[in-house]
Protein backbone atom coordinates (compact mmCIF):
# COMPACT_ATOMS: atom_id res chain seq x y z
CA UNK A 1 0.00 0.00 0.00
CA UNK A 2 2.92 2.29 0.86
CA UNK A 3 4.38 1.70 -2.48
CA UNK A 4 1.55 2.55 -4.92
CA UNK A 5 0.59 5.87 -2.36
CA UNK A 6 3.98 6.98 -3.30
CA UNK A 7 3.25 5.67 -6.93
CA UNK A 8 0.25 8.15 -6.91
CA UNK A 9 2.07 11.39 -5.45
CA UNK A 10 4.73 11.38 -8.06
CA UNK A 11 2.23 10.71 -10.81
CA UNK A 12 0.70 14.06 -9.43
CA UNK A 13 3.44 15.53 -9.25
CA UNK A 14 4.54 15.10 -13.04
CA UNK A 15 1.41 16.24 -14.65
CA UNK A 16 1.67 19.70 -14.13
CA UNK A 17 5.03 19.61 -15.62
CA UNK A 18 4.34 17.20 -18.55
CA UNK A 19 1.08 19.52 -19.62
CA UNK A 20 1.30 21.96 -22.50
CA UNK A 21 0.04 25.47 -23.08
CA UNK A 22 -3.30 24.99 -25.84
CA UNK A 23 -2.61 27.13 -28.78
CA UNK A 24 -5.46 28.41 -30.80
CA UNK A 25 -5.19 28.66 -34.69
CA UNK A 26 -7.88 30.33 -36.87
CA UNK A 27 -8.50 30.17 -40.61
CA UNK A 28 -11.05 32.74 -42.50
CA UNK A 29 -11.28 32.79 -46.51
CA UNK A 30 -14.43 32.24 -48.97
CA UNK A 31 -15.33 28.38 -49.79
CA UNK A 32 -18.46 27.29 -51.44
CA UNK A 33 -19.86 30.52 -52.38
CA UNK A 34 -19.50 31.81 -48.59
CA UNK A 35 -17.73 32.16 -45.97
CA UNK A 36 -15.05 30.05 -43.89
CA UNK A 37 -13.85 30.48 -40.88
CA UNK A 38 -11.94 27.33 -38.86
CA UNK A 39 -10.88 27.79 -35.15
CA UNK A 40 -8.33 24.78 -34.34
CA UNK A 41 -6.82 24.27 -30.93
CA UNK A 42 -4.07 21.73 -29.89
CA UNK A 43 -0.30 22.17 -28.17
CA UNK A 44 1.59 22.03 -31.94
CA UNK A 45 1.24 25.20 -34.07
CA UNK A 46 2.54 23.35 -36.97
CA UNK A 47 0.28 20.15 -36.87
CA UNK A 48 -2.73 22.67 -36.27
CA UNK A 49 -1.90 24.62 -39.65
CA UNK A 50 -1.71 21.11 -41.80
CA UNK A 51 -4.97 20.16 -40.56
CA UNK A 52 -6.23 23.44 -41.61
CA UNK A 53 -5.10 22.89 -44.55
CA UNK A 54 -6.47 19.72 -44.85
CA UNK A 55 -9.91 20.41 -44.11
CA UNK A 56 -9.93 23.61 -46.49
CA UNK A 57 -8.75 21.32 -49.21
CA UNK A 58 -11.40 19.07 -48.33
CA UNK A 59 -14.28 21.71 -48.42
CA UNK A 60 -12.83 22.46 -52.01
CA UNK A 61 -13.29 18.67 -53.31
CA UNK A 62 -16.51 18.72 -51.78
CA UNK A 63 -17.47 21.99 -53.68
CA UNK A 64 -15.79 20.50 -56.82
CA UNK A 65 -17.88 17.49 -56.92
CA UNK A 66 -21.67 19.12 -56.18
CA UNK A 67 -21.27 22.99 -57.24
CA UNK A 68 -23.61 23.83 -60.26
CA UNK A 69 -21.90 27.26 -60.74
CA UNK A 70 -19.17 26.04 -63.03
CA UNK A 71 -18.80 22.22 -65.33
CA UNK A 72 -18.68 19.79 -62.23
CA UNK A 73 -20.20 16.14 -62.19
CA UNK A 74 -23.56 17.29 -60.64
CA UNK A 75 -24.00 19.82 -63.49
CA UNK A 76 -23.10 16.88 -66.13
CA UNK A 77 -26.57 14.53 -64.26
CA UNK A 78 -28.03 18.10 -65.87
CA UNK A 79 -26.67 18.39 -68.82
CA UNK A 80 -27.66 14.88 -69.76
CA UNK A 81 -31.02 14.45 -68.21
CA UNK A 82 -32.75 11.74 -70.10
CA UNK A 83 -30.36 8.69 -69.60
CA UNK A 84 -28.31 7.29 -66.56
CA UNK A 85 -24.87 9.18 -65.88
CA UNK A 86 -22.46 7.19 -63.51
CA UNK A 87 -20.88 9.58 -61.06
CA UNK A 88 -18.54 9.50 -57.93
CA UNK A 89 -20.13 6.93 -55.47
CA UNK A 90 -19.99 9.62 -53.10
CA UNK A 91 -22.65 12.36 -54.76
CA UNK A 92 -24.85 9.81 -56.14
CA UNK A 93 -25.32 8.96 -52.18
CA UNK A 94 -25.98 12.20 -51.29
CA UNK A 95 -28.39 12.52 -53.41
CA UNK A 96 -30.00 9.29 -52.60
CA UNK A 97 -30.05 11.01 -48.88
CA UNK A 98 -31.69 14.44 -50.34
CA UNK A 99 -34.58 12.32 -52.06
CA UNK A 100 -35.03 10.74 -48.49
CA UNK A 101 -35.43 13.94 -47.10
CA UNK A 102 -37.74 14.97 -49.59
CA UNK A 103 -39.80 12.06 -48.14
CA UNK A 104 -39.33 13.51 -44.37
CA UNK A 105 -40.02 16.39 -44.95
CA UNK A 106 -43.35 16.34 -47.60
CA UNK A 107 -41.58 18.02 -50.13
CA UNK A 108 -40.65 20.49 -48.23
CA UNK A 109 -36.82 20.10 -49.05
CA UNK A 110 -36.74 19.08 -52.94
CA UNK A 111 -33.35 18.75 -54.62
CA UNK A 112 -34.88 19.39 -57.81
CA UNK A 113 -36.27 22.55 -56.70
CA UNK A 114 -33.64 24.24 -59.35
CA UNK A 115 -35.86 23.24 -61.99
CA UNK A 116 -37.96 26.26 -60.79
CA UNK A 117 -34.69 27.62 -58.81
CA UNK A 118 -32.59 28.46 -62.14
CA UNK A 119 -35.76 31.12 -62.65
CA UNK A 120 -34.75 33.43 -59.74
CA UNK A 121 -31.82 35.85 -59.80
CA UNK A 122 -31.31 37.42 -56.17
CA UNK A 123 -28.09 39.50 -58.08
CA UNK A 124 -30.08 40.87 -61.08
CA UNK A 125 -30.52 44.92 -60.77
CA UNK A 126 -33.46 45.73 -60.77
CA UNK A 127 -34.53 42.35 -60.43
CA UNK A 128 -36.77 40.47 -62.30
CA UNK A 129 -39.60 38.39 -60.83
CA UNK A 130 -40.67 35.59 -62.76
CA UNK A 131 -44.08 35.20 -64.32
CA UNK A 132 -46.76 32.85 -62.51
CA UNK A 133 -46.86 31.13 -65.84
CA UNK A 134 -43.46 30.57 -65.76
CA UNK A 135 -43.36 29.30 -62.78
CA UNK A 136 -46.08 27.08 -62.97
CA UNK A 137 -44.21 25.20 -66.20
CA UNK A 138 -41.31 24.73 -64.41
CA UNK A 139 -43.03 23.33 -61.40
CA UNK A 140 -44.39 20.41 -63.50
CA UNK A 141 -40.12 18.85 -63.64
CA UNK A 142 -40.33 19.36 -59.66
CA UNK A 143 -40.26 15.97 -57.98
CA UNK A 144 -37.49 14.02 -56.20
CA UNK A 145 -39.81 11.10 -56.20
CA UNK A 146 -38.92 10.90 -59.96
CA UNK A 147 -34.95 10.79 -60.03
CA UNK A 148 -33.44 7.42 -59.94
CA UNK A 149 -30.51 6.30 -58.52
CA UNK A 150 -28.58 3.21 -58.78
CA UNK A 151 -26.52 2.70 -55.67
CA UNK A 152 -24.51 -0.48 -57.38
CA UNK A 153 -23.87 1.31 -60.27
CA UNK A 154 -23.37 4.75 -58.93
CA UNK A 155 -25.32 6.17 -61.37
CA UNK A 156 -28.28 8.71 -61.52
CA UNK A 157 -31.14 9.85 -64.20
CA UNK A 158 -33.03 12.67 -64.47
CA UNK A 159 -36.15 13.07 -66.24
CA UNK A 160 -35.78 15.86 -69.37
CA UNK A 161 -36.35 18.92 -67.99
CA UNK A 162 -35.55 18.25 -64.52
CA UNK A 163 -32.57 20.18 -63.11
CA UNK A 164 -30.79 18.91 -59.61
CA UNK A 165 -29.39 21.00 -57.08
CA UNK A 166 -27.51 20.59 -53.45
CA UNK A 167 -27.85 23.99 -52.24
CA UNK A 168 -29.03 23.10 -48.85
CA UNK A 169 -27.28 20.00 -48.36
CA UNK A 170 -23.62 20.06 -50.07
CA UNK A 171 -22.60 22.59 -47.72
CA UNK A 172 -23.37 20.67 -44.43
CA UNK A 173 -22.00 17.72 -45.77
CA UNK A 174 -18.74 19.79 -46.54
CA UNK A 175 -18.61 21.19 -42.91
CA UNK A 176 -19.03 17.80 -41.61
CA UNK A 177 -16.36 16.49 -44.06
CA UNK A 178 -14.04 19.37 -42.78
CA UNK A 179 -14.36 18.02 -39.25
CA UNK A 180 -13.69 14.44 -40.11
CA UNK A 181 -10.09 16.03 -41.48
CA UNK A 182 -9.48 17.72 -38.55
CA UNK A 183 -10.17 14.85 -36.48
CA UNK A 184 -7.82 12.61 -38.59
CA UNK A 185 -5.11 14.76 -38.02
CA UNK A 186 -5.41 14.71 -34.11
CA UNK A 187 -7.35 17.75 -33.85
CA UNK A 188 -9.68 17.48 -30.51
CA UNK A 189 -11.05 20.80 -30.20
CA UNK A 190 -12.33 23.00 -32.99
CA UNK A 191 -14.87 24.76 -35.14
CA UNK A 192 -15.91 24.88 -38.31
CA UNK A 193 -18.19 27.46 -39.54
CA UNK A 194 -19.31 27.83 -43.40
CA UNK A 195 -21.94 30.51 -43.33
CA UNK A 196 -24.20 29.77 -40.75
CA UNK A 197 -23.62 25.96 -40.80
CA UNK A 198 -21.48 25.36 -38.03
CA UNK A 199 -19.86 22.05 -36.30
CA UNK A 200 -17.88 22.05 -33.50
CA UNK A 201 -15.92 19.36 -31.24
CA UNK A 202 -14.24 19.27 -28.10
CA UNK A 203 -14.24 22.89 -25.94
CA UNK A 204 -12.37 25.82 -26.05
CA UNK A 205 -9.99 26.08 -23.53
CA UNK A 206 -11.89 23.93 -20.89
CA UNK A 207 -15.44 25.40 -21.59
CA UNK A 208 -17.86 24.47 -24.48
CA UNK A 209 -18.32 26.38 -27.13
CA UNK A 210 -20.58 29.75 -27.05
CA UNK A 211 -22.62 30.34 -29.71
CA UNK A 212 -25.39 32.93 -29.88
CA UNK A 213 -28.66 32.61 -31.98
CA UNK A 214 -29.25 36.04 -33.32
CA UNK A 215 -33.07 37.36 -34.71
CA UNK A 216 -33.29 37.81 -38.57
CA UNK A 217 -34.50 41.46 -38.24
CA UNK A 218 -32.56 42.61 -35.34
CA UNK A 219 -28.72 41.14 -36.02
CA UNK A 220 -27.61 42.94 -32.35
CA UNK A 221 -30.35 40.92 -30.73
CA UNK A 222 -29.56 37.82 -29.55
CA UNK A 223 -32.63 35.18 -29.25
CA UNK A 224 -30.85 32.40 -27.17
CA UNK A 225 -27.20 31.57 -26.17
CA UNK A 226 -26.41 27.81 -26.62
CA UNK A 227 -23.18 26.12 -24.80
CA UNK A 228 -22.46 23.09 -26.63
CA UNK A 229 -20.16 20.43 -27.68
CA UNK A 230 -19.63 17.98 -30.39
CA UNK A 231 -22.58 18.98 -32.12
CA UNK A 232 -23.70 20.50 -35.21
CA UNK A 233 -25.71 24.32 -35.50
CA UNK A 234 -26.91 25.50 -39.02
CA UNK A 235 -29.14 28.18 -39.48
CA UNK A 236 -31.03 29.49 -42.68
CA UNK A 237 -33.05 32.60 -42.86
CA UNK A 238 -34.40 34.79 -45.65
CA UNK A 239 -32.17 37.62 -44.80
CA UNK A 240 -29.41 35.59 -46.51
CA UNK A 241 -29.70 36.27 -50.18
CA UNK A 242 -32.75 38.58 -51.11
CA UNK A 243 -34.45 41.27 -52.82
CA UNK A 244 -36.67 43.81 -51.96
CA UNK A 245 -39.42 44.43 -54.77
CA UNK A 246 -42.32 46.49 -54.52
CA UNK A 247 -42.36 46.17 -50.91
CA UNK A 248 -42.11 42.84 -51.00
CA UNK A 249 -38.93 40.68 -49.67
CA UNK A 250 -37.90 37.72 -52.28
CA UNK A 251 -35.17 35.54 -50.97
CA UNK A 252 -33.26 32.38 -52.04
CA UNK A 253 -35.10 29.59 -49.98
CA UNK A 254 -37.74 28.57 -52.13
CA UNK A 255 -40.62 26.31 -51.89
CA UNK A 256 -40.54 23.44 -53.83
CA UNK A 257 -44.08 22.88 -53.82
CA UNK A 258 -45.34 26.65 -55.25
CA UNK A 259 -41.63 27.49 -56.65
CA UNK A 260 -41.51 31.14 -55.07
CA UNK A 261 -39.30 31.93 -52.01
CA UNK A 262 -40.82 30.48 -48.80
CA UNK A 263 -43.13 31.97 -46.07
CA UNK A 264 -42.84 29.56 -43.45
CA UNK A 265 -40.49 31.38 -41.08
CA UNK A 266 -37.70 34.11 -41.38
CA UNK A 267 -35.23 32.09 -40.17
CA UNK A 268 -34.72 28.22 -38.45
CA UNK A 269 -31.93 27.22 -36.22
CA UNK A 270 -31.23 23.57 -35.59
CA UNK A 271 -29.06 21.78 -33.09
CA UNK A 272 -28.15 18.59 -34.89
CA UNK A 273 -25.49 15.28 -34.76
CA UNK A 274 -24.30 16.38 -37.96
CA UNK A 275 -24.32 19.84 -39.83
CA UNK A 276 -25.92 17.26 -43.45
CA UNK A 277 -28.71 17.30 -41.12
CA UNK A 278 -28.97 20.57 -39.57
CA UNK A 279 -28.62 22.31 -43.24
CA UNK A 280 -31.45 19.89 -44.70
CA UNK A 281 -33.77 20.35 -41.83
CA UNK A 282 -32.86 23.84 -41.14
CA UNK A 283 -34.10 24.53 -45.01
CA UNK A 284 -37.04 22.59 -44.70
CA UNK A 285 -38.33 24.42 -41.24
CA UNK A 286 -37.84 28.02 -43.11
CA UNK A 287 -40.74 26.21 -45.76
CA UNK A 288 -42.61 24.44 -43.31
CA UNK A 289 -42.98 27.29 -40.33
CA UNK A 290 -43.20 26.75 -36.68
CA UNK A 291 -46.23 24.30 -35.97
CA UNK A 292 -45.63 21.70 -39.19
CA UNK A 293 -41.32 22.85 -38.57
CA UNK A 294 -41.54 21.71 -34.78
CA UNK A 295 -43.49 18.71 -35.18
CA UNK A 296 -40.92 17.64 -37.48
CA UNK A 297 -38.21 18.22 -34.91
CA UNK A 298 -40.48 16.73 -32.34
CA UNK A 299 -40.13 13.01 -34.03
CA UNK A 300 -36.07 13.39 -34.43
CA UNK A 301 -33.52 12.03 -32.33
CA UNK A 302 -31.21 14.06 -30.92
CA UNK A 303 -32.02 17.06 -32.86
CA UNK A 304 -33.63 20.61 -31.35
CA UNK A 305 -34.46 24.06 -33.13
CA UNK A 306 -35.26 27.80 -32.63
CA UNK A 307 -37.59 28.71 -34.67
CA UNK A 308 -38.65 32.59 -36.19
CA UNK A 309 -42.00 32.98 -37.12
CA UNK A 310 -42.83 35.35 -40.30
CA UNK A 311 -44.69 37.62 -37.22
CA UNK A 312 -41.39 37.62 -35.45
CA UNK A 313 -42.42 35.23 -33.01
CA UNK A 314 -39.67 33.01 -31.64
CA UNK A 315 -40.67 29.23 -31.48
CA UNK A 316 -38.38 26.41 -29.09
CA UNK A 317 -38.02 22.54 -29.29
CA UNK A 318 -38.71 20.86 -26.16
CA UNK A 319 -35.49 19.77 -26.06
CA UNK A 320 -34.12 23.70 -25.72
CA UNK A 321 -36.42 24.78 -23.36
CA UNK A 322 -35.56 25.52 -20.03
CA UNK A 323 -32.02 24.77 -20.80
CA UNK A 324 -30.83 27.83 -23.00
CA UNK A 325 -31.45 31.27 -22.17
CA UNK A 326 -34.03 32.21 -24.79
CA UNK A 327 -35.58 35.25 -25.77
CA UNK A 328 -39.16 34.51 -26.85
CA UNK A 329 -39.95 38.30 -26.84
CA UNK A 330 -40.77 39.57 -29.72
CA UNK A 331 -40.08 43.69 -30.34
CA UNK A 332 -43.28 45.87 -31.29
CA UNK A 333 -41.55 46.60 -34.55
CA UNK A 334 -40.68 42.77 -35.43
CA UNK A 335 -44.05 41.63 -34.88
CA UNK A 336 -45.44 44.21 -37.59
CA UNK A 337 -42.55 43.21 -40.42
Amino acid sequence: MRWIGVAVVCLASLLPCSAQPLIERQRDLGVMGTSLRLVVIGEDAAALDRAIDAAITELRRVEDLMTDWRPSPLTRINEQAGRPVTVPRELAAIIGRAIAVQKLTGGAFDPTFASVGKLWDFKADPPVIPAEATIRAALSFVGADRVEVDAGANSVRLPVGTVLGLGGIAKGYGVDRAMLLLQEHGVKHALVDAGGDMKLLGMRHGKPWEVAVKHPRDRGRALAALKLSNVSIVTSGDYERFVEHEGQRYHHILDPRTGRPATGAMSATVVAPSAELGDVLATSLCVLGPVEGLKLIEKQKRVEAVIVGMNGLVHVSSGLQGQAAVDLQPTEALVHD
